[in-house]
C-alpha cells in the first residue's frame, strides 16, 4: 500500500469543509427559516431546530467560522493520515 501525504490530505480535507461550511450559508441565506427548520427536522429527527437556528450571521463570523472549520478538518486529515501510515 502507498503512503498518504499528510499534507495534501490535511488541504484536502479543510478544503472540502470550507465548501461545505459556506454552501451552508448559501442554501441558509437562499431558503428562509422556515424551510431550513424543517430541512433540519428532517434531517436530525426528534430534533426541534424552531428555536435554536439564527438566521442573522453577519458576514464576518461567516468567514471565522470558515476558518476554523478548515484548520479543525485540516488537523483531523494531517492526523488520519498519520494514523493511516504508521498502521499500513
Amino acid at each position: 500500500m502507498k503512503s498518504i501525504n499528510q499534507k495534501k490530505l490535511a488541504l484536502a480535507t479543510g478544503l472540502t469543509s470550507v465548501v461545505f461550511y459556506l454552501g451552508c450559508f448559501l442554501t441558509m441565506a437562499l431558503l428562509g427559516k422556515d424551510v431550513i427548520v424543517k430541512l433540519s427536522n428532517l434531517i436530525f429527527h426528534g430534533m426541534e431546530f424552531n428555536n435554536i437556528i439564527r438566521m442573522d450571521i453577519p458576514l464576518g463570523e461567516t468567514i471565522l467560522g470558515a476558518f476554523i472549520s478548515f484548520i479543525f478538518w485540516g488537523i483531523i486529515g494531517y492526523v488520519l493520515a498519520l494514523i493511516y501510515n504508521k498502521i499500513k
